[in-house]
This record gives structure tokens, C-alpha cells and sequence, in this order.
């Protein structure tokens, strides 16, 4: 019984001591990225985020700075869309990055677009959200330029 007492007493003064010894020194304690070194990892690395196509055929259309939702969204087109009535015939080949993502993008009256209404103005570049999605959206970009 006193042998039990005498080691929960040795092992209470020895937690106590090592507690107040960390805690006591905040400079001891790495933050920052310091404290991956503690654990044996190796620093990370610094790397420069660089846009990336999808597909190395694809051709970007456009790039700004501004969300999707900035656009104007075309309700019809939208509910064709999610319908499965208006889409890319093969993904990726235009696409449009917006705020740094990308999105698939039609041109209207080209090869591409798979339209069998014939709802879509020639030479109008569409932005496609969500596409083969119920949730599928279609933005009015902007029309093409003189080639």
C-alpha cells in the first residue's frame, strides 16, 4: 500500500515538473512552419498555383477574373441543358476560366454543340455549369470577334 502511494506521489511530482517545463518556455514551442520540423517531416515546399487545362486539345475561349454568376444566364437554354438538349458534343474542347475555373464552353452554330432546336445565336460563346448535371446552367459569355 505505502509502496503504491510512494509511486503515484514520484509519478505526480515528475508530470508536474515536466508540465511546467514546457509550459514555462513558450519559446520552446515551434508554430508556424517550424512545427512540421518537430514532428521529422520536411519543409514544404513553395509552389506557384499555375492554371492547367483539362484536356491538352482543349482551347480557351476566355479568361477573367470575375465569377460565373456575373454573367448573364439564359433560363431557357438552362432548362435544355437539363434536359440533355443542349450541351458540348465532346467536353473540354472550348472552355472558359472564370475566377480561375474552368468551365466548358459552346460556341453557337459550330461544330461542338449539340443543339437540335437551333436555339443557340451563331457566333455566341456559352458557358456551361454543371453539365450532364439536373443542375446544369448555361451563361451568355460574349460574341466572338473577327477572326
Amino acid at each position: 500500500m505505502r509502496v503504491a502511494a510512494l509511486l503515484a506521489l514520484c509519478t505526480t511530482v515528475l508530470l508536474a515538473a515536466a508540465g511546467a517545463a514546457v509550459a514555462g518556455d513558450p519559446a520552446q514551442l515551434p508554430v508556424g512552419p517550424e512545427r512540421t520540423r518537430v514532428r521529422g517531416l520536411p519543409p514544404l515546399p513553395q509552389v506557384r498555383p499555375r492554371a492547367v487545362n483539362p484536356v491538352a486539345t482543349s482551347r480557351v475561349l476566355l479568361e477573367e477574373e470575375g465569377a460565373i454568376t456575373s454573367l448573364d444566364l439564359d433560363r431557357n437554354l438552362t432548362k435544355l441543358c437539363r434536359a440533355g438538349r443542349f450541351r458540348q458534343q465532346r467536353e473540354h474542347l472550348f472552355v472558359v476560366r472564370l475566377g480561375g475555373i474552368l468551365y466548358g464552353a459552346v460556341i453557337g452554330g459550330a461544330w461542338g454543340l449539340y443543339d437540335p432546336q437551333g436555339l443557340a445565336v451563331p457566333d455566341l460563346v456559352y458557358a456551361l455549369r454543371w453539365q450532364d448535371t439536373g443542375r446544369c446552367e448555361v451563361y451568355v459569355v460574349r460574341h466572338l470577334g473577327p477572326a
